[in-house]
């Protein structure tokens, strides 16, 4: 604190003066300071606000992505394992009508020419039945395409009773 002059009847009134005009322009300087300061950190957390919100949409919308991309996996992967299953009923279709058109043609054919073909169809047959049997597994694919549909069938009829 400074000193003052003392006169007669106390201080100088002027230098009183003189000093509390000088506190308070540093008071108005630091109180404008500190209100720019307030007013920048509001500006900023505005800011970091509407940051926020649009981070929160934007997870929102990626969270749906992501729930209709999974969706749409789990569809695309019944509906192939349906189609491998049809597929290998087509084949095994086929199969039995190609083998029942050779045996018709054996009875066409001479003796001996029948014994080769059936041999041949008889072979056949079997790499046929050993491709579809073990190496592509078709009834597990037909049993598990069976449960599945028997399943959204139940599901189906419980949503609407529901």
């Amino acid at each position: 604190m400074d000193t003052f002059k003392i006169k007669i009847k106390g201080y100088d009134k002027k230098q009183v003066d003189d000093y509390i005009i000088g506190l308070s322009s540093q008071f108005e300087k630091s109180n404008s300071e500190l209100r720019e300061r307030i007013k920048r950190l509001e500006n900023e957390n505005d800011e970091l606000y509407r940051n926020l919100c649009d981070y929160r949409r934007r997870e929102e919308s990626i969270s749906t992505a992501l729930m209709n991309a999974i969706d749409k996996a789990k569809e695309i992967d019944y509906a192939s394992k349906v189609r491998f299953a049809l597929e290998g009923e087509r084949l095994s279709d086929f199969s039995r009508k190609w083998t029942a058109y050779c045996k018709n043609q054996v009875n066409k054919v001479s003796p001996r020419h029948a014994q080769t073909t059936s041999a041949f169809i008889a072979e056949m047959k079997n790499a046929l039945q050993s491709l579809m049997g073990e190496q592509l597994n078709l009834g597990a694919y037909v049993n598990e395409a069976t449960i599945e549909h028997e399943n959204e069938q139940e599901r189906l009829k419980d949503s609407t009773v529901a």
